[in-house]
């Protein structure tokens, strides 16, 4: 069977949100865990828990876009680790109920994007999910990653393939 779209957006996306529940569940063990949500690489950086906000809201705007419906607005970021993994959860179930068939054919459908507060274009679905939500979704993963490491949350290279390679 030949790799299609759907093969190459949803099930990397629930991948990449398998890993981000994984770190969190880490940190989560840390005696100092809540004092973990408002961590930063750097003072000019989002938080953890932006971080988590923007990752689980481009995923739910890709697979909302992918099946033909409006996107979950997520109100704010997440004020805990409950919350963290109940957004997670939510993606991950639209992500699970997306129909192949439906994803395959909207990869090629144009749509008005915007990519800023002042800049809208058209963009196919494909070129939406492999040119402006995975690189997005892998960037706050990995500054979450970061954030834990600076953090003292003993995270190794495994615990990022996770998602991807579960054991």
């Amino acid at each position: 069977m030949p790799h299609t779209f759907y093969d190459g957006t949803i099930p990397v996306v629930q991948s990449l949100l398998q890993t981000l529940s994984h770190i969190l569940h880490q940190a989560e063990q840390r005696p100092d865990a809540n004092k973990l949500l408002e961590a930063r690489l750097h003072e000019d950086m989002y938080p953890l828990t932006d971080q988590i906000r923007i990752a689980t809201q481009f995923s739910e705007n890709l697979v909302a876009r992918l099946t033909g419906r409006d996107p979950v607005a997520f109100g704010g970021s997440p004020a805990s680790f409950a919350e963290s993994y109940e957004r997670i959860e939510t993606v991950q179930k639209a992500l699970r109920e997306a129909d192949k068939d439906v994803v395959n054919q909207r990869s090629e459908i144009a749509e008005t994007t915007q990519l800023g507060p002042k800049i809208e274009v058209q963009m196919a679905g494909a070129a939406y999910a492999h040119t402006v939500v995975l690189p997005n979704i892998y960037f706050h993963l990995t500054t979450a990653y970061g954030i834990l490491r600076k953090e003292g949350v003993p995270l190794g290279k495994g615990d990022y393939y996770a998602g991807f390679f579960p054991q």
